[in-house]
């Protein structure tokens, strides 16, 4: 379903097909933004390169833009770290003199045009659209950059206290979402950059200073990104060291028991043996004695082990101490 709103006093509003159609072009008008389905935008493109970007509006995988002649048309892809990257939200548009053509089938266009015009935000030129929407699609990301922050702390966290369950798939989570945002940064700069340059008149002078300081903004989140990337690669690493220390601990112990009863799997099989005149056998204490040999070759090892530090393996709360004393 086709919807049109007209630039009216700095205003966003949205009238039926009919009155759109008969709006004035004369000098000064503020342009249109129209909405409309990928079938019907096809029925109307003018451009070759503008039909190619709109078929490959419900598999393209990155942010980006394409001029040609007096128009340019782009596709905007919105990651979401609750689906796969082929269920993102995308849309397309495209911008001609002063009207801006959006291109969408699952609503997304809808509700952000919605929300300028409940926002009251100021549209000056219909161009000036799509810096709002751009706007609007970053507004809460320094908050989603903070939850997945808080949410890697958390696990940081767990495994000071030597917490044996952590939530790997809240972890995996953050992780795709941080890499659909990586490449959603990029190719939104990469628009913005396209449109600050643009030289033939299509983006006026207040929208180009809305998108170089919507720059500043997105180029200010890619490093916060990047940087909290590097975090969460190192809460991984300590998850997985974690994990490891662990194994040892087992393994270890695993050891040391194996070790203990070595010894004593020799003796029982050595007096095993069905031979004749063997020691110990024709004596009263024999067996008190091959008991006592036992007895303190267990004693022997375990003192032994317990000096080379083999049967000590740390509290949870000693692990959270020395950590903390390696950070200062």
């Amino acid at each position: 379903m086709e919807r049109t709103w007209l630039v009216q006093s700095g205003a966003l509003v949205e009238v039926d097909r009919g009155a759109a159609s008969t709006r004035s072009d004369g000098d000064g008008a503020p342009g249109r933004v129209m909405l409309v389905e990928p079938e019907a935008a096809l029925e109307r493109c003018s451009g070759t390169v503008a039909c190619e970007i709109v078929r490959a509006l419900p598999h393209a995988a990155v942010s980006f833009i394409e001029r040609e002649d007096d128009m340019a048309t782009g596709i905007v892809v919105i990651p979401s770290a609750h689906h796969r990257q082929r269920e993102a939200r995308r849309f397309a548009f495209i911008m001609r003199a002063d009207d801006l053509v959006l291109v969408d089938s699952g609503g997304t266009c809808a509700k952000l045009l919605e929300q300028v015009a409940t926002d009251h935000m100021r549209i000056e030129r219909a161009h000036g659209m799509l810096v709002a929407m751009f706007r609007l699609i970053v507004k809460d990301h320094p908050a989603k950059l903070a939850r997945i922050r808080e949410d890697f702390e958390i696990v940081e966290e767990l495994v000071l206290d030597g917490r044996k369950r952590v939530n790997r798939a809240l972890m995996m989570e953050d992780t795709r979402r941080m890499l659909g945002l990586d490449g959603f940064y990029q190719g939104l700069l990469d628009i913005i950059d396209s449109l600050v340059e643009d030289d033939t008149g299509l983006i006026a002078a207040g929208d180009r200073a809305r998108l170089q300081y919507l720059a500043r903004q997105i180029e200010r989140l890619s490093t916060r990104l990047e940087a909290l990337q590097d975090y969460c690669l190192q809460v991984q690493s300590f998850y997985q060291e974690s994990i490891d220390v662990k194994q040892n601990n087992v393994m270890q112990w695993l050891t040391v028991v194996a070790t203990i009863a070595m010894p004593l799997t020799f003796i029982t099989g050595w007096y095993g043996m069905n031979f004749p005149h063997m020691a110990l056998f024709d004596v009263p204490w024999g067996y008190p004695a091959v008991v006592a040999l036992c007895v303190a070759i267990v004693v022997l090892e375990i003192v032994f082990f317990c000096r080379r530090g083999w049967l000590r393996f740390g509290g949870r709360s000693g692990r959270r101490g020395d950590h903390r004393d390696r950070n200062r």
